[in-house]
Formats: structure tokens, sequence, C-alpha cells
């Protein structure tokens, strides 16, 4: 008897180490910074959203980035990861248009400077890219509809219609603004960048991954379900809220309405919606 006693209080102490070692692992992990987060992931994707439309994404050793928005006097909070940082890592930045927290000036100019990085921008930006004094070799040009590969990545540049307050078309759209679908590591990604809702959008098939802006000046509530249902796509990630201070001149564009969109949702559809913290990192399976 005494003998079973002891192996029960072996296995209760082996139990408690056992605990205390995850507890430790799990602080050491969530102790990491992005940038160590992005070099640790070796394997398969790693998806981090940054803030409004900013993302990174990792696939095996290679790293993109689309619209990051880092350092910018508008933000609610610091960003996730540091403009030096994220320099050091990324291998492809990804610009749908040319408005200021999208093709940002701080980062791009950070990333000529510190970085190796390719440009893939619509036309309609060409002139800020010259302004930034990004190499000619360092650019890649997307026209709508006109597909191209690029560092074993296919991607497909899509039409993109600038909205306005009061869901009204915006009144510089221009028809160069793009916006991809990004095939990279056998997963299909859908970033529309700014634009409503468009037929190019809804035609796409076998999209893995969404990125959606439920925002007045984009596809707000509606318009995001049409789309969401239309493509059933396994991961709904909403962009384009908790980022930038909302005010009388911001809210149109600032102000998301993400969760609303959730809360209509079926079911089956809200198990696959995701609402990130930034920096908050999701594995594409």
């Amino acid at each position: 008897m005494k003998k079973k006693n002891n192996n029960l209080f072996l296995i209760k102490k082996i139990n408690s180490l056992l605990i205390i070692l995850l507890s430790f692992q799990s602080l050491a992990q969530d102790s990491l910074s992005l940038k160590q987060e992005i070099n640790q992931h070796k394997k398969g994707i790693g998806l981090w959203w940054t803030g409004h439309n900013g993302w990174i994404i990792k696939s095996d050793s290679l790293v993109i980035s689309i619209d990051l928005l880092l350092n910018y006097d508008k933000r609610i909070s610091s960003p996730p990861i540091d403009e030096n940082e994220i320099a050091e890592l990324l291998d492809i930045s990804f610009i749908t248009h040319g408005h200021k927290d999208h093709f940002a000036r701080s980062i791009s100019k950070k990333l000529v400077q510190k970085s190796k990085c390719i440009f893939i921008i619509p036309e309609s930006c060409l002139s800020i890219a010259q302004e930034l004094n990004i190499p000619k070799n360092r650019i890649v040009i997307a026209k709508p509809r006109i597909p191209f590969e690029l560092k074993g990545i296919k991607i497909i540049p899509l039409r993109a219609i600038h909205g306005n307050s009061d869901f009204a078309v915006y009144y510089k759209a221009n028809l160069e603004d793009c916006g991809y679908i990004i095939e990279i590591g056998g997963k299909r990604f859908l970033q529309p960048g700014d634009s409503v809702l468009l037929e190019d959008h809804f035609i796409q098939k076998n999209i893995d991954v969404l990125f959606f802006s439920p925002t007045e000046h984009n596809m707000h509530i509606k318009n995001s379900l049409t789309l969401i249902e239309k493509l059933s796509p396994k991961y709904i990630l909403p962009q384009h809220h908790s980022t930038v201070v909302v005010n009388e001149e911001t809210y149109f564009w600032a102000k998301g309405y993400h969760k609303e969109v959730k809360e209509k949702l079926p079911a089956n559809l809200s198990k696959r919606y995701y609402i990130l913290n930034q920096g908050d990192k999701i594995q594409i399976k």
C-alpha cells in the first residue's frame, strides 16, 4: 500500500512539474517579439496582422507584406513591430494604392534604405515610388487582370475602385489601383485593397484567406456579407479597423463594422471568422 501511495505521489509531482514547464514555455512564447516570432517560423504559412490593412505572410523562408502601416501620426497605439526590424526580414512589399495609410511613406523609405525587398505597386503609384527614390530594379508594376509570377508566387492583380463617405465612389478613384490574389505555399489569399464590391471579387474561386474592409468607404456590412457568402473562404479576416483614431474626419474610413458583420454570418462561416489583435498570428493550414 505504501509503494502504491509513493507511486501516486511521484505521478502527481511529475504532472505538477510538467504544468510548470508548459507554463514557462507559454510565457517564453508570449514574450517573443514579433520579429523573433517571424524568424522562428520555419515551416508552412504564418500570417500576422500589423493593424489597418497591414499583413505579414511568411511561407517557409519567404516574407511578404501588404500595405504596411507602422509609424503613423493617427495611430491609436504603437505598431507591433519596428520599421527597422521588418526591413531586416522582408522580401516583397505589396502596395494597393497611393493613400498614405496604404503606401505608407515612413516604412517605404526605411525599406528602401535598410532592405533589398521588391515593391509591387500599381501604375497609379509610380510617381510616389519615384519621390521615395525606390530604385527601378526594385519595382514591379501590377496592372489589373494581368497575372505574373515573382519569387515562386503567383499574383493576379485585381481592379480596385476606391469608395468614399456616404457609400459613394471616390471622385478621384483611379482605375489603375489594385487588389491582389496572391498564391503562396499552395494557398490563395484575396486582398481587395480599398475598393467597393466588384464582380472581379466574387467571381474568384478557391480562396483560402479573405481580407476584407467593412468600412463605409469600402464594403461596409451588406457587401462584406455578400462577398464572404459568395467565396466561402476558409479564413475570414477583417481589416481597416481598430488602428486609426476615429473622429468626425476619419470615421468613414477608420471605423470598421467587423463585429456587426460577424453577428450576421451563418454559423458555418462565423467559425472561420477571426478578429485579430495587432501582432496576432494565424497558422494557415
